[in-house]
């Protein structure tokens, strides 16, 4: 059953609304060239700020809007030739986002609250992190060459490092949806 502000969400659907998620899709894949190493964790793990624009928009349009800014997001990435993994790590990317910003955005449209923001963003933290868990050890990892006796070691600091990149994400986007979401909705 759609919530009243997911029927709303679903009837902005314009030409204003695309913009926006071309917008923030674009600012989501600039973003990513903001990467680097977080301290104690292996460099091939790099940590950028790129699902910050996707939860806000997620946040302020809708799930749906969230996971279109992921998908332009994921596309520039592709098309860039940024991603030295290719295909294999913009659908690990896509897949970590889509985790992430559904399940944040959805909670938040059904508690539309500084109560809820905190919620979505630890259901969207919880939600990314065991989405990816499973994908990395029956997907990813496995299609990156990890031999299969290294992948439980290697699957244990990836989780490590997710959680950690959801939760620097969630509180970046908690200290700034309430100073930007006035774009978003003016």
């Amino acid at each position: 059953m759609l919530s009243a502000s997911s029927s709303r969400t679903s009837a902005r659907w314009g030409a204003k609304t695309l913009v926006r998620v071309g917008m923030l899709g674009a600012v989501a894949f600039a973003l990513m060239y903001a990467e680097f190493n977080l301290p104690y964790f292996p460099v091939f793990l790099q940590y950028d700020p790129g699902d910050v624009p996707t939860v806000i928009g997620g946040f302020a349009m809708g799930p749906l809007a969230g996971a279109a800014i992921a998908l332009v997001k994921g596309i520039i990435f592709l098309l860039s030739g940024k991603d030295e993994a290719g295909f294999l790590g913009t659908a690990a990317n896509l897949a970590c986002s889509l985790a992430f910003v559904l399940v944040a955005a959805v909670v938040y449209a059904r508690v539309h609250s500084r109560r809820g923001a905190l919620l979505g963003l630890g259901a969207g933290l919880v939600s990314m992190v065991a989405v990816m868990a499973v994908l990395n050890y029956f997907v990813f990892l496995p299609a990156y060459g990890i031999p299969p006796a290294a992948i439980p070691a290697t699957l244990k600091t990836v989780t490590l490092f997710n959680l950690v990149k959801g939760t620097i994400n969630s509180l970046i986007t908690f200290a700034v949806y309430k100073k930007v979401s006035p774009l978003l909705h003016g």
